[in-house]
């Protein structure tokens, strides 16, 4: 019911830290052993002062970007936290990511966790230090050398040889890391255009760390030919990394906006565009005032790759994976009483709610529309306020903006949730914020990180839901 900005263009070239993005790129239809693998290692390690912020909304955006890359859930795992050990995924990577699957399936590796660096013990290293991915059983340990390494890791060979072995042509990498860093891992921010005071950087120190700034975790798949394009952690200086929020890692923010976008409004999208559109977003979100902690992504594999569309798989007529996981949400909650002015609204037609509050408390109100984009309707930039009394409530009503109907066509999800407890969707929506942290965008995208308000635990035990299906027609009238 209500549209959405376009990606923002690219704002300046970017060069080098962070995301390892591979992919050979795939207009071939889905087959059965496509594969996707999503590892968040690790929001928890086994030591709790190693723990990253928002891995797992990292995994959640990435299971929409599988689904938006037509990958199937069935098809998709993921390792996370506890499940994400060193022995899991050696399993995974050397027998799953590899049975039944032909030259043209497609296959997805996604990596949010720390990048570190480890002493190479067989030779095959110039600089003497292996790059690897660290695992929630990481531990600090000794090489037969005696020098200090760690155990619970991916070493670059180990992946390397894993990639070599799949049999395919069609795989796609992320890996959301840093290969270079200090042994500072939180780093304040002096604006809050990003939602968040605080960030992390992904790079894992050690007490006698071998170092090497001549190589990054771009290295760990450089030699799997020409069948892959890549955006990689190329060579990065110690005070540019890859950063992670209570929001999710800002570089897998940006891939799943920039991907999110393109889907939302029927688009294609290159690497060498989604490149752009995500170096753009760190630029946006990090601003003038923390330009010093801003990290440049790469691009490298093949040129003609590079700029080969990828295979996204839309969503036009409802019912995608945000949909249904809200509507999911919905049923686990207690029933919330609601209606709209019609069923069925004709571009430009103004959209009117009553909802019975059952007590003084907090509202919000989404709509998810045919292509699967969740809107915060209410509170927006409007009506900023959510706190609402018992009784029957109109909106919009005398609240100072409309809810006119709006691309695209076909079946629209209107939910409401009415809490206790203070929950704002709108302050914590994904969109444009000043150096202040205000939301400037009036009608926001639900957030991962503002659905965890609705998560039923005991404290949110008395929340309340409902939800609607109406359906948005053209103006010349509905069928």
């Amino acid at each position: 019911m209500i549209t959405t900005r376009d990606p923002r263009p690219l704002q300046e070239m970017l060069r080098r830290c962070v995301p390892i993005l591979l992919a050979a790129l795939v207009a071939a239809p889905a087959i059965a052993a496509d594969r996707a693998l999503l590892v968040g290692g690790v929001g928890k390690y086994q030591k709790m002062e190693w723990d990253l912020k928002g891995i797992d909304l990292d995994i959640e955006m990435m299971r929409k970007v599988a689904a938006n890359l037509g990958f199937a859930a069935g098809d998709t795992k993921v390792l996370l936290n506890e499940d994400a050990t060193q022995a899991a995924l050696q399993a995974h990577l050397t027998d799953w990511l590899r049975r039944g699957v032909t030259a043209d399936d497609k296959v997805l590796i996604y990596f949010s966790t720390h990048g570190t660096q480890v002493p190479d013990q067989n030779g095959d290293e110039d600089d003497g230090v292996d790059e690897a991915l660290t695992l929630y059983d990481l531990r600090n340990s000794l090489g037969p050398d005696g020098q200090p390494t760690l155990t619970g890791i991916l070493l670059d060979d180990d992946f390397e040889r894993a990639l070599a072995a799949i049999p395919n042509r069609n795989a796609l990498v992320l890996i959301d890391a840093c290969h270079s860093g200090t042994v500072v891992r939180a780093v304040q921010l002096s604006s809050l255009q990003s939602g968040s005071a605080e960030s992390q950087a992904k790079f894992f120190a050690y007490p006698g760390m071998p170092r090497s700034l001549s190589r990054g975790l771009g290295q760990m798949v450089a030699k799997g030919g020409q069948s892959y394009v890549s955006i990689a952690a190329a060579a990065a200086a110690d005070d540019e990394q890859s950063l992670a929020t209570d929001r999710g890692s800002l570089f897998t923010q940006g891939l799943a906006q920039a991907i999110g976008q393109t889907v939302s409004i029927g688009g294609s999208l290159t690497p060498q565009q989604l490149r752009d559109a995500t170096a753009a977003f760190v630029v946006e979100q990090l601003g003038q005032k923390d330009r010093s902690r801003i990290f440049h992504p790469q691009l490298g594999g093949d040129p003609t790759l590079a700029n080969k569309p990828l295979r996204l798989v839309g969503v036009t007529a409802g019912h995608g994976p945000t949909w249904d996981k809200v509507q999911a949400l919905v049923g686990r909650l207690n029933p919330l009483s609601f209606q709209t002015n019609q069923q069925r609204f004709r571009e430009g037609e103004k959209l009117e709610l009553t909802i019975d509050v059952p007590r003084d408390g907090y509202l919000n109100v989404i709509n998810i529309d045919a292509r699967d984009t969740p809107i915060v309707v209410f509170p927006n930039g409007f009506h900023r306020d959510n706190r609402v009394r018992a009784g029957r409530l109109n909106i919009p009503g005398d609240l100072p903006f409309e809810l006119p109907a709006s691309t695209p066509y076909g079946p629209t999800l209107l939910v409401s949730f009415f809490t206790d407890e203070p929950v704002n969707l709108f302050e914590n929506g994904d969109g444009w914020r000043d150096v202040a942290g205000n939301m400037l965008d009036a009608f926001p995208q639900l957030s991962q990180i503002g659905m965890r308000g609705f998560v039923p635990t005991a404290k949110t035990a008395r929340a309340m839901a409902g939800a609607l299906d109406v359906t948005v027609c053209p103006a010349s009238g509905c069928p």
